[in-house]
This record gives structure tokens, C-alpha cells and sequence, in this order.
């Protein structure tokens, strides 16, 4: 379960990453672990990043759900099989994300910002939950206040937005968006002391060749959100 508590500040960040492990991904693996170690390697001689905890979870036909740790301990081995069981990852991750955000809650007094990103090149194939679970999950915590993204290409980007994720990006080169895309905004929004929601992904280069960018309406945090836990 969850186990990092130890912010060192008031403005505390929580992102959680849920990203495709199915077949499908298999001529992908080594671009996102080489992304995913650059992202974390980023943040060594970041003034923030003890603000900042981070949960990478996988998914295939099932759910790897990966504890919050100090963003600069962010490591993931990443193989690929299986199907995409999209909409029951997005269940089981939303419903792990409002428990740490509640342990987060009670033990700092503290209502930190989050955000929500979903990394998928496929639509659900053999998934048990319907399109229906996956966008109330999704509506759930956007009215919450957490920033959801969905990252895929052009297709896929266009899905994420028919699900209700309030930021959308479609990416071709995986690597460089891990490591230095992302990396990018996570910093940003760290910077910040409210939500960057529809604008999360405004922070990175517009002439960039590997991403093409589209957002919906942010949605606010309210005083009192996490009564709604």
C-alpha cells in the first residue's frame, strides 16, 4: 500500500501514472523505461521534489498498482503482455488514488494537488468493466479536482477525450515525452498552488514534433473536495 508521507512542505503534489502493459506495447518497452528513468533522474537537483510523490501502475489483463514513492525514487521494470483491460484499470487506479490521497489528508491536514494520467496506445480488448465504469471513475475525479490526462496517439487521444479526461495528448515519440515532456509539466504543477487542469500539458513546447495537444474545460478545487472521498 501507499507509504510515502514524508513531504517536507505544505504544497504537496501527488501524480499517479497508469500505463499500458499489453501486448500491443511490446516494440515500446525499452522507450518507456529508458522515459520513465529520465523523468525520475530529472528531479535530482529539483528544489521541489520533496513536494512530490509519484505512483507508476501497469496494466494488461489486471492491474500492477505501484506504491507513491519520493518522485526521485521513481524506477519501473516495464514488460508487456496480455490485453488491454482499459476501463477496469482506470477503476481500480481512481479507487487507489482517493485512498492515499485520504491517508495524505488526515495525517498532513493538507489538500494536496493531483493529477491522474493514463497512457494507452489501444482501446479495451477482453476488459470485465464497461466504457461507462471507466467515465464515472473519470468524472468522479475530475469533480474532485484532480487533473485526469490521457496520453496516446492521435486515435487513442481522441478516445481520452471522449472519456471525459479534462487534458488530452496524442505522442509518437514515447522516450523524449517520458522523460523531458512530462517531466516538464510535473514541474510546473509542482510550482503551483492550484490544480493545472485543462493546461496541464501547455508547459511543453508547441513546435514539438513528437506531440499534438487538445484540452477541455479545468476543473476547480473546492475547499472542502475531499469530503468526497
Amino acid at each position: 500500500m501507499a507509504n510515502y508521507m514524508g513531504f517536507t512542505t505544505d504544497n504537496i503534489n501527488i501524480f499517479i501514472f497508469v500505463i499500458d502493459a499489453s501486448g500491443s506495447m511490446e516494440y515500446n518497452e525499452d522507450e518507456v523505461e529508458r522515459g520513465l528513468k529520465k523523468f525520475s533522474k530529472s528531479f535530482e537537483k529539483f528544489p521541489e521534489a520533496n513536494s512530490i510523490a509519484v505512483s507508476i501502475c501497469q496494466f494488461n489483463e489486471g492491474v500492477s498498482l505501484g506504491e507513491f514513492k519520493n518522485v526521485k525514487e521513481v524506477n519501473l521494470k516495464y514488460y508487456t503482455d496480455g490485453g488491454t483491460w482499459l476501463n477496469y484499470a482506470i477503476v481500480k487506479t481512481a479507487g487507489y488514488l482517493k485512498d492515499y490521497i485520504s491517508q495524505v489528508v488526515e495525517k498532513t491536514k493538507v489538500t494536496p494537488t493531483v493529477t491522474y494520467l493514463v497512457f494507452s496506445d489501444g482501446k479495451p480488448e477482453g476488459d470485465p468493466l464497461r466504457e461507462k465504469d471507466g467515465r464515472e471513475a473519470i468524472e468522479s475525479l475530475n469533480y474532485m479536482g484532480v487533473t485526469t490526462a490521457f496520453v496516446g496517439n492521435a486515435m487513442e487521444a481522441q478516445y481520452g477525450k471522449n472519456m471525459g479526461f479534462v487534458a488530452t495528448v496524442d505522442v509518437d515519440d514515447i522516450e523524449n515525452f517520458l522523460g523531458v515532456e512530462l517531466s516538464s509539466s510535473c514541474k510546473e504543477q509542482s510550482k503551483r498552488n492550484e490544480a493545472l487542469g485543462s493546461e496541464f500539458f501547455s508547459q511543453i513546447n508547441s513546435k514539438s514534433e513528437s506531440a499534438n495537444y487538445s484540452t477541455e474545460t479545468a476543473q476547480a478545487f473546492s475547499d472542502d473536495w475531499f469530503n468526497n472521498l
